[in-house]
């Protein structure tokens, strides 16, 4: 499919609806803005009535987006930034300037897993997505360890409102050539609901203006299958997974080839609800499952050996040319169950427990040969000794947790819970054996004021809690031409604390969301240079250093001309972040003073069933600075693009529906990098997505 046919097809749309809605226009009503539920306080609430700041990103939005990216989806949500780490296959995401380690990821309640010093990726399809809620802040009493930035809960799609509707569709990208495909079919038979569903995606090496980013491609396969039951009190439902990642990784340095072939995830998963149980038991919940991921990475390097004591210049005595293999397979138990109860009157107790156990079992291989330098006659290769190690990690957390909702008067709730956590760590392997136990108590409380006619304010206290990961404490990586990242059993848990203020206004013309927040963390975990003799020169640990703190102002907006169809809108970002370590302070943390995306929306109604919508957007982020290995500046300048986005979608009958996206996304092809955790963008982007329903 080529750039002008998809860019063609754009402007056919644009123009189209242009035309269309000057002559046969019919004006869309307002809409009665009810409320929009979402379940990130592990219940079903309003946005007006909740103490957090929490972001609903829905169907229509995900649809529209033409992605196979859960990371892009988010990324014009206000407080999140995307991390690539030099795999445009395999996004993360920071949320209030806290790296993908500090935030969980949940399908459906339930946690991916994830023990890289990396952060959990988005093992999952677009596809397969109703909606995804961002709580922002720690989330550690209800959400379990890991949350001090946030929260991210992704809400699977389930079953149709009929016996059966089937959905296929496909998306191009045109800044990787990038082709997907996918299937799904859903239905309700009386209690019954089920789905099943399928999709694969291709894209190739990123294109950018200033070259292809060669290797940088990625494919992706998922299956799920899903079927519940729903009586008058009783409803459970079976579900299973399979998702299937490789990506190439882009170093810029042919002479250093990075390879992720395998990054599966295979899940069970079972849950049950009971509802009203009787005056004092409004609900009880439990849900449990079993998860794999499989893990491939392989590089490989050919480096100088310079001779000691150095020369001038350095003399360099041969080359060392090593390719290295490392598998895991980390499988999870979890279970999770949670009681409401209503003891008082005007008062909601959650009472709960989680259980989950995580076992990674890692194999590393080394192998390779020294080339005398110079090379040639007589002096020939001479293959090193192969070596290989295998390490089992476990951790076990066992966690406990209450939350009370008091209705202090009918326009203010005061919302207070704890979490008591016990953590237990076991390792056998080359560290060594060594079993570790952490306890903590964290605890979070906020308050609620609905008073005012359209109008809600928030404020909330909330504490954090990171365990590390078991290639912290205990594994440690040697994916490093200078040596390994060694493990620290000495680690201490990341703790932080936030205070957050902030107010809702929706009279379903203006929206106005806006929250000011202050984070301060200790015990943060990053890389230094191993001290330790047993270290090779230039290798790193583990370690922790002092602390971080955050300020910033989250502000979503918009206003909806109901006589033109048209909704300004801004999402915006402003914040500060800061380091202190023993003999260092810097604001230099990769972090923006402000981001964010200003656009206007319109939408048509037509008599003949059709409906379509355009955006006009750009997005932007001032300079970013950071401090490399040797403390100097370095700078990312800021951007600003501009992207159209438009479709329509068509109503055959009742049961028949075609939809259709499309986008041009950088339309200056400008060059740029969004961050120094992401890799140069795409050049000017034409996507396309198509999807029939029947």
């Amino acid at each position: 499919m080529s750039k002008g046919f998809v860019s063609g097809l754009m402007t056919g749309i644009c123009y189209l609806a242009l035309q269309s809605g000057a002559y046969s226009q019919e004006q869309k009503e307002p809409e009665e803005l009810g409320p929009i539920v979402v379940t990130a306080a592990r219940g079903e609430q309003s946005l007006d009535e909740v103490t957090r700041s929490v972001a609903v990103v829905d169907s229509e939005q995900i649809e529209r987006a033409s992605t196979n990216s859960v990371a892009e989806i988010l990324r014009d949500v206000p407080g999140v930034k995307i991390i690539d780490s030099g795999v445009p296959g395999m996004q993360r995401i920071s949320i209030r300037g806290e790296s993908s380690i500090r935030n969980v990821v949940l399908i459906d309640g339930q946690e991916i897993s994830d023990h890289t010093s990396y952060g959990p990726l988005f093992l999952i399809a677009p596809e397969d997505i109703e909606r995804i809620e961002v709580v922002k802040g720690p989330g550690s009493v209800l959400h379990g360890s890991k949350a001090i930035g946030g929260v991210v809960n992704i809400i699977t799609k389930k079953g149709a409102d009929r016996p059966l509707e089937v959905e296929v569709g496909t998306k191009f990208n045109s800044s990787t050539n990038g082709i997907s495909g996918f299937a799904s079919a859903a239905g309700t038979i009386d209690k019954w609901d089920y789905r099943v569903s399928l999709s694969r995606a291709y894209d190739g090496d990123r294109e950018t203006p200033a070259g292809t980013l060669d290797p940088s491609a990625s494919s992706e396969q998922s299956a799920t299958a899903y079927i519940g039951y729903r009586g008058d009190q009783h409803s459970f439902s079976l579900k299973a997974e399979r998702y299937e990642l490789e990506a190439d990784v882009y170093t810029g340095d042919p002479d250093f080839p990075f390879d992720l072939p395998k990054r599966d995830r295979s899940k069970l998963s079972i849950f049950y609800d009971f509802e009203d149980v009787n005056e004092y038991i409004s609900k009880i919940h439990l849900d449990g499952f079993f998860q794999q991921i499989d893990r491939v990475a392989e590089n490989g390097y050919t480096i100088p050996e310079i001779a000691f004591p150095p020369t001038n210049p350095p003399t360099i005595t041969k080359m060392k040319q090593r390719d290295n293999h490392i598998g895991s397979e980390l499988q999870t138990l979890g279970l999770n169950g949670q009681v409401d109860l209503a003891l008082f009157n005007n008062v909601v107790t959650l009472v709960g427990f989680q259980a989950v156990q995580d076992r990674l079992d890692r194999q590393s291989s080394q192998t390779g040969m020294d080339i005398p330098f110079p090379p040639g006659p007589p002096n020939f290769p001479t293959p090193i000794t192969p070596t290989s190690t295998d390490d089992e990690g476990k951790v076990t957390t066992l966690s406990a947790f209450v939350q009370n909702e008091w209705d202090v008067t009918d326009d203010l709730t005061l919302t207070s819970g704890s979490r008591y956590y016990l953590v237990k760590t076991e390792n056998k392997g080359s560290a060594g054996d060594r079993d570790e136990t952490d306890q903590a108590v964290v605890g979070a409380v906020g308050l609620n004021y609905t008073g005012f006619d359209d109008f809600a304010l928030r404020a909330s206290v909330a504490q954090g809690y990171v365990y590390p990961t078991l290639i912290q404490t205990m594994i440690g990586t040697n994916f490093s031409p200078a040596g390994m990242v060694f493990s620290n059993p000495d680690l201490e848990a990341e703790t932080s604390v936030t205070a957050e203020l902030g107010g809702r206004y929706d009279d379903g013309q203006l929206m106005l969301d806006a929250a000011v927040f202050y984070t301060q963390a200790k015990d943060y975990i990053t890389t230094v240079a191993c001290d330790n003799v047993a270290c090779p020169i230039g290798s790193l640990m583990y370690d922790n250093i002092n602390e971080a703190r955050t300020w910033g102002l989250e502000l979503s907006a918009s206003y909806r001309i109901s006589d033109w169809s048209l909704t300004p809108y801004a999402n915006l970002t402003l914040m500060r972040r800061q380091f202190e370590e023993a003999d260092l302070t810097t604001f230099h943390t990769n972090t923006p003073l402000v981001s964010g995306s200003v656009g206007v929306k319109k939408d048509w109604s037509f008599s003949n069933g059709v409906e379509a919508h355009a955006d006009m957007y750009a997005r932007f982020a001032s300079k970013h600075t950071d401090l490399d290995r040797s403390n100097e500046v370095v700078t990312e300048d800021a951007f600003a693009t501009l992207n159209l986005a438009g479709g329509f979608s068509y109503d055959f009958d009742d049961e028949r529906k075609l939809k259709v996206n499309a986008a041009v996304e950088n339309i200056f092809d400008l060059e740029y990098k969004p961050s120094l955790d992401e890799l140069t963008a795409p050049g000017r982007t034409f996507k396309l997505s198509a999807s029939v329903i029947f």
